[in-house]
């Protein structure tokens, strides 16, 4: 095991600043008018966060069973427009056919008609929608108001066939179309996974009625059925740099435009062919990336969208929420020390720097691969000079490295942050809960990609912290993605950080 120790080279060419990303890490686009705060990087605004109050109450209306029978009410609401058509006027005609058989009125092809049985009469009154009275003839004889009955329906009933056959040819031609014939004031979400699903559950939570079209990439992983039946929305299994989907998403009378595939390149490319448009929706772009995310935030497209980073808004949210508060509780400046320095650890020491600077003195990072990832760290961000830095090369899940750190370092009388956050949930529970009952006094927080009801209960007994960064990422959201209004048309036409439209 290496030790190295002291302080890591700081480069003055910094990729990141603190004002680079607002208090969630999201890179927003200028307001109208405004320039960059330099050449290359813009100045960004504060994006405001969810409560942890409200959060805890999301949570709680969030709940599968609650979430899936409000979908389905709303979704019996949205369609019983719908319903009315499909199955009312069918309804109307056979009852006009058949009322008008049983009042008496004769036709001229079926002699005795009007002493034919009910059953006959029946069968007859749902002849008219394949036949429209032809094989029966015209009316004659009854009251005039039964006769009048029957005509009707002899021209209702074959128009419904005809209109339910067309409807059957457009959906087997343009399935796609179809769905987005009556899309207004809309959100567009591009990609199916679990970013994706979060997403939806606080939209429906914020806006129960807005339209919803998701339109998920082939090779991705995703449960379009789910999305359909629990979210209501219109799900389109298609490329969305697709210029046919494009225009046929009607993305001039969308509120805005979520992109949350895996694939970076297709988020850009999308963006960038929508930002073409002549009126285009807000825009939103997911960047799996956090180091290409940086390298694009000087771009002229990034300036013209929203852009943010999953793993950097969850450790915005994290640092801000927990890391701070026990910095201010404790009173000598506090050792931090990451245990996994993958990109959460990267965005969490980011974070911890531009938000939490002088709550702690020294740092210690521990990982399989530590010295090339604090290098990269190092060139893109850039290590503070406020605190001392410790390089430990090494698998965390080693006690013997926990034993040479405690030997170099005093674990036991200090009240040192334990993050815990390789991508493995199980190494980082069992990590956590040692480290917990060997250091009593630590202040310690576990990260898990999912929500685990026995972790939580675990953890709360051995004192731990744990998190989710799904839920993370859900609670630190801004608020404006939510809401179902387009931002003023005024805005749209004024000129970009380059001076240009």
């Amino acid at each position: 095991m290496r030790f190295n120790i002291g302080r890591a080279p700081c480069h003055h060419g910094r990729t990141v600043s603190p004002r680079d990303a607002n208090a969630s890490g999201i890179v927003t686009p200028p307001r109208p008018g405004e320039v960059a705060a330099s050449g290359f990087w813009d100045a960004l605004e504060d994006a405001p966060l969810l409560p942890p109050a409200a959060a805890e109450s999301s949570g709680r209306r969030g709940t599968p069973a609650v979430a899936t029978r409000r979908a389905a009410v709303l979704r019996f609401g949205r369609q019983l427009p719908r319903f009315r058509y499909r199955y009312l006027l069918p309804l109307l005609a056979f009852a006009l056919g058949l009322v008008g058989l049983l009042a008496g009125v004769g036709v001229t092809e079926r002699p005795g008609m009007a002493e034919a049985g009910g059953l006959a009469k029946v069968y007859y009154a749902l002849g008219l929608f394949i036949f429209g009275g032809m094989d029966l003839g015209t009316p004659f004889g009854g009251p005039v108001w039964a006769r009048t009955a029957l005509w009707t329906a002899y021209f209702l009933a074959p128009a419904i066939t005809a209109s339910a056959v067309i409807e059957a040819a457009l959906r087997v031609l343009a399935p796609d179309s179809w769905k987005l014939r009556r899309v207004r004031n809309h959100v567009v979400v591009a990609g199916g996974g679990r970013l994706t699903e979060l997403y939806l559950q606080r939209l429906r939570e914020q806006d129960p009625h807005v339209q919803i079209v998701v339109v998920m990439p082939p090779a991705e992983a995703g449960d379009p059925d789910k999305l359909e039946l629990q979210y209501g929305a219109r799900v389109i299994e298609a490329d969305v740099n697709s210029p046919a989907l494009l225009e046929a998403l009607r993305l001039e009378r969308a509120h805005r435009v979520l992109l949350l595939t895996d694939d970076d390149f297709t988020n850009f490319d999308a963006a960038t062919r929508i930002l073409q448009l002549d009126d285009p929706p807000d825009v939103v772009v997911h960047v799996a990336d956090l180091r290409f995310l940086r390298s694009m935030a000087g771009t002229r497209l990034a300036r013209r969208c929203e852009t943010f980073n999953g793993h950097q808004i969850a450790a915005a949210h994290l640092v801000q929420t927990r890391v701070v508060d026990h910095f201010q509780r404790t009173a000598p400046r506090d050792l931090v020390i990451l245990a996994g320095f993958g990109r959460f650890g990267e965005t969490i020491l980011g974070e911890l720097q531009a938000r939490a600077a002088g709550g702690f003195d020294h740092v210690v990072i521990i990982d399989m691969d530590a010295e090339r990832r604090t290098k990269v760290f190092d060139e893109q961000i850039g290590f503070s000079k406020d605190y001392r830095l410790d390089v430990v090369p090494g698998d965390l899940r080693d006690p013997n490295l926990w034993e040479q750190l405690a030997g170099k370092i005093d674990l036991v009388e200090t009240e040192p942050v334990f993050v815990v956050g390789s991508g493995v949930d199980r190494t980082n529970l069992r990590t956590a809960m040692w480290l917990a009952s060997k250091y009593p006094r630590g202040f310690i927080i576990a990260r898990s990609e999912g929500k685990w009801s026995f972790a939580e209960e675990v953890s709360r007994e051995a004192g731990i912290h744990t998190f989710s960064v799904a839920e993370l990422v859900a609670q630190s959201m801004p608020t404006e993605w939510f809401v179902a209004r387009r931002v003023a048309k005024l805005g749209r036409k004024a000129t970009d950080g380059d001076g240009n439209r």
